[in-house]
């Protein structure tokens, strides 16, 4: 197996975890020293960007058909119940899925033999997945109160899905983009294909709707797998109690923890919304919150782009080429979010029916806070990945949360999705403020920023 590039290496996953300032994911890579002759996928982010940018519009329309297909076929309940039981696989999955990036953390170092960390991951993900399995049913039974059977369906996907998201992580970090792309592309495709025969042949209903998007995380970790056979295989035993594993853990864990808390702070309002008006309104205001994050699509191909650059960057070339791709990012997703409030005005009611048009004002209510919200992708991979500093963006993604959850409690009971979204909005504006002052105090500890 071939290894990256000789470079000169990162700080390592201990020095990453401590008590220090923090935010998302791996370590930096010391500005003082010599450069590494080639930097991972640096010569090519306008090429990935494009490239990532023409897979999601791909998988952009195919996903909205699925809300289409979802909302036709399940009404607006049905539809609430997917997206409950779904998002509590896709939680517990945000605390392991980072195995991949804690991979890309030590896969930096001279030393390290990447498909014995792979080994590592795999396993990690696989154990601590099936066990989590035992909370995505709990959290559907008796959080969301979708029922055991969709629940247990649902629990069924969480391994499959920690597994392709932790090849993921290691593929964004050897900039291997193409592979990437297809298998961020097979999991809503085989979705959609798995919907059109079980829910909408076979009219199966809810079950037979989560059963699809199971099966769909199945087939794709298979592809994920078969795909990066030069990663692990031949098989060997893995070291899953030795010191390097426990450092994968818990890393993993702590970036696993900003993301389950940057999803809870913009789904938050979820559960407050079944709580005072029910599933019917989770299935309306899921639908403007899928509309307004689809133009996050542009800031996340960006940051995916130029992660492996960023890592490996000189301090001021890093800094430099964080702030051009988060202003780009913001400057294209406002664009984006103008157009998308017109066709949105318009399109909901005839594509989805009149059931969903309480969907469009909470749309436009939405934008705004998503269109603040957008450069936060790309501030992370700073924040996280080269600074390795998980607190700092756990506290960007608390904040949000907090400003979010506490304008819910206040708006929802009188003004219901339209006061979800605004608290939504809120929280968006308040973790995208905190970010930018984050990037921007320790950009000048690496010189890149007066």
């Amino acid at each position: 197996m071939s290894k990256p590039p000789e470079q000169t290496a990162p700080l390592t996953a201990t020095n990453a975890l401590r008590a220090a300032p923090a935010s998302d994911a791996a370590p930096p890579v010391l500005p003082n020293l010599v450069r590494p002759k080639e930097v991972p996928g640096a010569r090519h982010i306008g090429r990935n960007t494009l490239e990532i940018l023409l897979f999601r519009g791909i998988s952009t329309p195919v996903a909205l058909g699925l809300v289409v297909l979802q909302a036709r076929f399940l009404e607006p309940s049905g539809r609430g119940a997917y997206v409950l039981a779904v998002l509590g696989v896709t939680i517990v999955s945000r605390v392991l899925g980072q195995l991949g990036v804690a991979v890309t953390n030590r896969i930096g170092e001279r030393d390290a033999d990447t498909r014995a960390l792979v080994h590592r991951a795999l396993a990690l993900g696989a154990l601590v997945g099936a066990a989590g399995s035992l909370l995505v049913v709990a959290l559907g039974v008796y959080a969301a109160e979708i029922g055991a059977d969709v629940a247990f369906i649902a629990a069924l996907a969480l391994v499959p899905n920690v597994i392709w998201h932790t090849i993921s992580g290691v593929l964004l970090g050897l900039a291997r983009i193409r592979l990437w792309n297809y298998i961020q592309l097979a999991a809503p495709a085989l979705t959609a294909v798995g919907m059109l025969v079980f829910v909408v042949a076979l009219d199966g209903g809810v079950a037979a709707a989560v059963g699809s998007w199971t099966l769909a995380n199945i087939l794709t970790a298979s592809l994920a797998l078969a795909g990066t056979r030069d990663l692990w295989l031949p098989l060997q035993p893995p070291r899953i109690l030795d010191p390097t594993a426990r450092l994968l853990m818990r890393l993993a864990l702590t970036m696993g923890a900003v993301h389950v808390v940057a999803l809870l702070s913009y789904r938050i309002e979820l559960f407050v919304l079944e709580r005072y008006d029910g599933l019917d309104a989770v299935g309306i205001y899921s639908i403007a919150i899928q509309a307004a994050e689809d133009i996050w699509l542009i800031p996340a191909a960006v940051a995916n782009a130029v992660t492996a650059p960023v890592v490996h960057e000189t301090g001021p070339a890093a800094v430099k080429l964080v702030a051009r791709a988060a202003a780009r990012g913001l400057l294209i997703t406002a664009g984006a979010a103008v157009a998308l409030a017109v066709v949105g005005w318009f399109a909901i009611p005839v594509v989805l029916g009149d059931s969903f048009d309480d969907a469009t004002v909470a749309l436009l209510l939405l934008l705004p806070g998503a269109v603040a919200y957008a450069p936060v992708a790309v501030l992370v991979v700073y924040l996280s990945i080269r600074r390795g500093r998980p607190r700092l963006s756990l506290a960007v993604a608390f904040t949000a949360m907090v400003f979010t959850l506490v304008p819910a409690l206040i708006l929802i009971p009188p003004y219901g999705t339209n006061g979800a979204a605004v608290a939504s909005s809120i929280g968006y504006v308040a973790g995208a403020l905190l970010a930018w002052l984050f990037f921007i105090r320790l950009s000048r500890t690496e010189g890149g920023l007066g």
